[in-house]
């Protein structure tokens, strides 16, 4: 009896995993994907056809190479040219994350009952199941969700080698998922290798066993000279070339809207925002679940607060930071680091949309408080959330038809349904053209290819002696350099421009009517595709004039 109750939590951590990962992927479905999307699927695919290094690709600083597009591409070697694997890939990272937020859960304390694995269930295995906004940005790829999952096993790795039940392989293994992380995505610096440096240091200042310590930090040292080594590598073999994107502190005039988007953001992850939600109503917009979910969220609240509050006070007395629980300390050191990086610092990122910045918050602190002694005297109001929560989801259900997708949940004009726009510009007999970001590789992406669209701008650092010149330009951002060669254009006698119409003024990230015209001239013609957008139509000589959508070197 006793040897069976032993296989209880690892049997449900992994039906939990399995449908976290299901659920995710299920209701991945409802959501379009975007242009991010679009060309981490042709990165991917060119990886898979053996561009490794993606030579001839511009990235953005979070290049996600090893994470999301290693991870595509060997999708795409299983499943050619299938879109499925950007719903896939989210559902394989979200169902990993479950499974290590379980295996922290277990290792606290050594407390091996399955009551411990109650707060990851309500917090992070069943969040797909509540339609919350939150879902769309754990359903898309890359979008960090791949290296949470690397921080957390990374964190594991980190843990039993300060805690002296690891050896030559848990070192291996930090070295490993740290490098990655230098590599593909600085995401995680903040939340996972920074606190595993600290915690390290502490134990080498303060512990009795120093070497416990040196033998994390060390891994970690070596980890960031091997990832400088191996992206030098990759630039002098012409491989992609990441482009840098400064953060900076908020400004202060817009520091209060800021800070309530964070604190909106942290609410939709835990799915507790019942801000402006009816009481009973469609699953998407009832409150039921999210007050029902309070609850347990306050307890873990109150411990994350007694924690650090804890460590403050061990630090005023000179005692060790670091306690017995390694894991718990690099926990929530990351945890309230990113939530100040976050809420402080601009990373350019509009709207809702800074969501994204704050998954450790709900990872971290569900898990620091599932390995605390706390988790198992609340099991009851654990296990009450639940199942109220649930039973609230069951009866608000509102079934969809397949045709059912959410738009741009976060309201920032990213996810678009090109479909309006791919029939336009079938009827039109259009193949080839040229438009905003966010329009682009997606509808290029969504035709299989049939329709090329590519990201251009317009290049406002002029000098005087080129006021006469096409300031019309290719934007290399998550974009190959062949895509901008003339050679692309051959095969078509006609190149549209997608832009908006004068009576849409939007800011300088979208392609309007009168800059396309005042460098182009007068097109042949303007075939209208709604009330926001228009389709301006050039012979390809004309088009071929202009050089800057063809200098690609030029702004490398």
């Amino acid at each position: 009896m006793n040897v069976g109750r032993k296989y209880i939590p690892v049997i449900l951590s992994v039906i939990l995993s399995f449908l976290g990962g299901a659920l995710c992927y299920h209701f991945g479905l409802r959501f379009l994907p975007d242009s991010d999307q679009a060309n981490a699927w042709f990165e991917a695919q060119d990886m898979a056809q053996g561009n490794f290094f993606l030579k001839g690709w511009v990235n953005s600083p979070d290049n996600f190479w090893l994470i999301d597009l290693l991870g595509m591409a060997g999708l795409l070697r299983l499943m050619p040219a299938s879109m499925t694997v950007l719903h896939i890939l989210p559902a394989v990272w979200w169902g990993g994350i479950i499974g290590a937020a379980c295996y922290l859960a277990l290792g606290g304390r050594r407390n091996r009952s399955w009551r411990c694995l109650l707060p990851v269930m309500g917090f992070i295995a069943l969040v797909p199941l509540y339609e919350q906004e939150a879902i769309a940005f754990i359903t898309y790829a890359p979008y960090h969700v791949g290296t949470m999952f690397v921080a957390l096993v990374g964190i594991i790795a980190a843990g039993r080698v300060l805690d002296g039940t690891g050896g030559k392989l848990a070192q291996a293994s930090l070295f490993m998922f740290v490098s990655i992380i230098f590599i593909s995505d600085p995401f995680a610096v903040c939340c996972f290798v920074m606190p595993t440096c600290l915690v390290s240091l502490w134990r080498i200042w303060t512990d009795d066993h120093p070497e416990r310590g040196v033998r994390c930090f060390v891994p970690v040292i070596m980890a960031f000279v091997a990832a400088t080594v191996i992206k030098t590598v990759i630039h002098v073999e012409g491989g992609f070339h990441s482009l840098h994107v400064v953060a900076h502190f908020m400004a202060l005039p817009e520091l209060p809207s800021h800070l309530l988007l964070a604190l909106m953001s942290v609410l939709d992850l835990f799915g507790i925002n019942f801000w402006g939600k009816t009481v009973i109503g469609h699953a998407n917009h009832n409150s039921l679940t999210d007050i029902v979910r309070l609850v347990p969220f306050v307890f873990i609240a109150l411990y994350v607060w007694r924690y650090a509050r804890q460590r403050v006070n061990d630090v005023r007395r000179n005692q060790c930071f670091a306690g017995e629980d390694s894991v718990s300390d690099i926990l929530v050191v990351g945890l309230v680091m990113d939530v100040l990086a976050a809420s402080i610092l601009d990373f350019h990122i509009p709207g809702e949309d800074i969501i994204r910045y704050f998954l450790p918050v709900l990872l971290f602190a569900t898990i620091a408080y599932a390995r605390s002694d706390r988790a198992g005297d609340a099991s009851g109001i654990f296990m009450g959330a639940i199942v109220w929560s649930l039973l609230a989801c069951v009866l608000t259900w509102h079934p969809r038809t397949e045709q059912d997708v959410d738009i741009d949940p976060y309201h920032v004009g990213h996810q678009l349904d090109v479909r309006p726009l791919m029939a336009v510009l079938h009827q039109q007999d259009l193949t080839y053209g040229y438009t905003d970001y966010w329009h682009a590789s997606l509808t290029t992406l969504a035709s299989g290819g049939e329709l090329k669209l590519r990201s251009i701008m317009v290049n406002e650092d002029v000098s005087a002696a080129d006021k006469a010149a096409c300031h019309l330009a290719s934007r290399p951002w998550l974009s190959k350099r062949d895509w901008y060669l003339p050679a692309d254009l051959q095969g078509t006698d006609r190149v549209f421009f997608l832009v908006y119409s004068p009576v849409f003024p939007k800011n300088d990230e979208y392609l309007k009517q009168a800059a396309v015209i005042s460098n182009m001239g007068t097109p042949d013609r303007i075939v209208p595709v709604d009330d926001e957008f228009s389709l301006l139509i050039y012979d390809r000589q004309r088009v071929m004039s202009c050089h800057g959508l063809f200098e690609w070197e030029k702004k490398k």
